[in-house]
């Protein structure tokens, strides 16, 4: 019994040792991610980075996105010509003569 407690003990050392002697794990690529610590920084196409708490569909909690100016004002766009898609769909459909409305 003496015998396996050395061996143990050289073995528990050998794996310890061979731990230390991996290279360390490299951060995840975050390639075009942009996160709250980055506000207030450039983007790579020069705006500065800004942040916003955005609204999630299913959920009482906002999650925050962070983007550049640029890309938020393409994001504002989008979403006014969407908003103005829908309503003018939404009237179309809810008047007119297809829906006898004024009988």
């Amino acid at each position: 019994m003496t015998r396996r407690c050395p061996a143990l003990l050289i073995a528990a050392l050998v794996t310890a040792l061979a731990a230390c002697a991996t290279a360390p794990a490299q951060p995840a690529d975050t390639s075009g991610k942009l996160t709250t610590s980055m506000e207030g920084q450039a983007a790579p196409d020069g705006t500065p980075i800004r942040c916003r708490a955005v609204e999630q569909i299913g959920s009482r909690f906002t999650q925050k996105e962070c983007k550049s100016e640029k890309a938020w004002e393409q994001f504002d766009k989008i979403m006014a010509e969407n908003a103005k898609e829908q309503t003018d769909k939404f009237q179309r459909v809810g008047s007119g003569p297809a829906t006898n409305a004024g009988e």
